[in-house]
């Protein structure tokens, strides 16, 4: 069986959201750039959004029994809440200022935002079948805030190879 039921995983994509949320607000605040700042505060509106779909979905899916895994799904689920950054308690004003520039916020946000997309996609698996439509169209929101991400992190890049470096200290894989 697996260690969260529906309605769990729902409370820990809210825990995503308001930490999505509070980061982005963290960032508009410090960041100077005009676009970027009008950038990171409609991501911490739309995080805000998101958190009240999955708010309403965790109530729904609290009636519902534990679903069965798929094969080795139970760790799989465990290790990815794990390593998610913002599924755990952390000072997000903190993060956002130890960035050093828009490339460094985008760079880091882009990472959580598809942190965010691997999560959702193993959470709509578990949610009844009625229900996967609303965790598809968040989704694909993510992956539009990816795309607004890498549209203003070209904006703000000079050159190509700025564009496409990331930061060493920072990867889908590494946290700090």
């Amino acid at each position: 069986m697996l260690p969260f039921s529906p309605s769990e995983l729902a409370k820990i994509a809210m825990k995503i959201e308001e930490n999505g949320m509070a980061f982005y607000e963290a960032l508009a605040e410090k960041t100077k750039e005009k676009e970027a700042k009008e950038l990171f505060s409609f991501m911490a509106r739309e995080e805000k959004q998101h958190r009240e779909t999955f708010k309403e979905m965790a109530e729904k899916l609290a009636s519902l029994g534990m679903p069965e895994p798929y094969e080795d799904e139970e760790k799989y689920i465990s290790e990815l809440i794990d390593n998610i950054i913002f599924t755990k308690d952390l000072d997000t004003a903190a993060l956002a200022e130890k960035t050093s520039s828009p490339i460094e916020a985008i760079n880091l946000a882009v990472g959580f935002e598809k942190d965010s997309v691997i999560f959702y996609l193993q959470f709509k698996k578990m949610v009844p079948e009625e229900e996967q439509f609303a965790v598809q169209a968040l989704v694909d929101e993510e992956i539009h805030h990816i795309n607004r991400l890498l549209m203003m992190k070209k904006e703000v890049t000079s050159t190509s190879e700025d564009f496409f470096t990331s930061q060493p200290e920072i990867g889908d894989a590494e946290r700090t």
